[in-house]
């Protein structure tokens, strides 16, 4: 029985080992991040706007959005590294994806669930929980 690292939650963990081909679940494909430096510098300030947590606004004459994988940001790398991986098991039509959060969304089988785990660029593979909507 696998247990690779990168994938979260015991349902998950179940259906990568004793799933079937034929199924596919719902996954959120989270790309690694840099890890966060602790500084001793004066804390965060708070904010309460949600304008203040967006990310800046793309300045004018950048690039477009389908090309900010080939940007220096290590994010922006990682979520160019988990898109391949995506076009190389033939998911790059279905998968959604989400920059602001670093992640895709997607339907995978067992074996390409196996697959993405073991993607250096990945850091984590989550059920996409649904939620139900109220009649």
């Amino acid at each position: 029985m696998a247990t690779p690292s990168a994938i979260h939650g015991v349902d998950l963990l179940a259906f990568c080992n004793e799933g079937s081909d034929g199924q596919t679940r719902s996954v959120i494909v989270e790309a690694r991040r840099p890890p966060v430096r602790a500084t001793s510098a004066a804390p965060p300030r708070l904010t309460t706007s949600p304008r203040a947590l967006l990310p800046a606004p793309v300045k004018a004459g950048a690039k477009k959005a389908g090309t900010a994988a080939k940007s220096k940001a290590p994010l922006a790398r990682a979520m160019g590294e988990v898109e391949q991986a995506l076009k190389r098991l033939g998911l790059e039509g279905c998968a959604r994806r989400n920059d602001l959060s670093g992640s895709f969304v997607v339907k995978v089988t067992p074996r390409q669930l196996r697959e993405l785990a073991a993607t250096p660029a990945v850091q984590a593979i989550r059920p996409n929980r649904l939620h139900r909507k109220a009649a």
